[in-house]
């Protein structure tokens, strides 16, 4: 993956996700899908041809879980419950939030840019010696870095929604 894809891809998250997240936001099945449908069609484009087998499935996987992983911690820094004045169900999310995932876009674009400028070498030579194909490599590594922008979305939306039902069921009210 280029750069440039990589900058499009977090780019497109960040403004699909973060930007309309910020504040108090009422939770609606639009908002906690929009992220998946727009962010996740334009990572799936930019995706290679995924490796199917052995330590190439295994990178790929690997990103999936790390962006799984990142995007529980970022709706853990979102607060979900009660509208005290209307009684629905919303989300507040702030200045935390958007550094957490500012931070995960950073460190996205940081390893994509280390496997072509700094490390490359070294990771090509690692998982063509652990049974990745030559021809497979750019495209494992960059699979690797869209799929934890989808684990990232789909944690995201995940855990908001689980969040929100649990709230409609509880006494829970965020003040404003």
């Amino acid at each position: 993956m280029s750069l440039t894809t990589a900058l499009v891809v977090n780019a497109a998250m960040i403004l699909t996700t973060v930007l309309a997240d910020l504040g108090v936001r009422r939770v609606a099945r639009g908002r906690v899908l929009r992220p998946l449908l727009i962010g996740g069609p334009i990572a799936l484009w930019f995706a290679s041809h995924v490796v199917t087998h052995g330590l190439g499935l295994a990178v790929e996987a690997a990103g999936a879980l790390a962006g799984l992983l990142l995007g529980l911690g970022a709706v853990a820094l979102a607060r979900v419950g009660r509208d005290e004045a209307t009684g629905e169900v919303v989300t507040r999310i702030g200045a935390g939030y958007l550094a957490f995932w500012t931070g995960a876009c950073v460190l996205r674009f940081v390893v994509g840019y280390g496997a072509q400028h700094w490390f490359g070498q070294q990771w090509g030579t690692w998982l063509f010696l652990h049974g990745v194909a030559g021809d497979d490599i750019a495209a494992v590594i960059g699979n690797a870095v869209v799929f934890s922008v989808l684990g990232m979305l789909l944690a995201r939306s995940a855990g908001i929604a689980l969040r929100a039902r649990s709230a409609r069921t509880t006494g829970f009210a965020l003040a404003r």
